[in-house]
């Protein structure tokens, strides 16, 4: 990540011709002139968080207010619960949670976006989708494992899922 990080400083330097950290000194969190560790990176945040629900073309812009974001984030999650009333969601919207919202809503507002997100249960990443997706006003496809769930079930469930994104749009 830090290598990334001085790449894109040393791509802004030569082919932007501007300094990095002067641009970003709103992320100097020490206030030594550097954004050099990965907390002051993660202060950089972008999203369309702040649109209200249902507009169609939302904003997006840096966010820089973080009690701001907070507050919108649990806004998302009151109003999923509200017109989600038999399966409500019971999340603590921590930061890195709200960071991982904000990204996946970046991935699905990517033309053609879409995630397939896999890992094991329990970490919040389907609540999360759940959430981005009804926010983005997009469709979210899960594959539901049964005791009798093989590879020729997988394969179906695949076919499935990308005729759906690849074909029906």
């Amino acid at each position: 990540m830090m290598w990334l990080i001085q790449t894109v400083k040393e791509c802004c330097r030569v082919d932007l011709g501007q300094n990095f950290d002067s641009l970003c000194r709103h992320l100097d969190t020490d206030k030594n002139g550097k954004v050099e560790t990965l907390d002051e990176y993660r202060g950089l945040l972008f999203g369309d968080i702040f649109a209200p629900y249902g507009v169609n073309d939302r904003p997006y812009m840096e966010i820089t207010d973080k009690d701001k974001l907070n507050k919108a984030a649990e806004d998302i999650l009151s109003n999923y619960n509200r017109y989600n009333a038999e399966a409500p969601m019971n999340l603590v919207l921590f930061s890195f949670a709200i960071e991982h919202l904000l990204r996946i809503g970046r991935i699905l507002k990517q033309p053609n976006g879409h995630a397939m997100l896999i890992g094991v249960g329990g970490s919040g990443r389907q609540s999360l989708t759940k959430l981005a997706t009804k926010t983005a006003e997009m469709q979210i496809y899960q594959i539901e494992i049964k005791k009798t769930y093989g590879m020729n079930e997988f394969r179906e469930d695949i076919k499935k899922m990308m005729r759906g994104v690849g074909v029906k749009g």
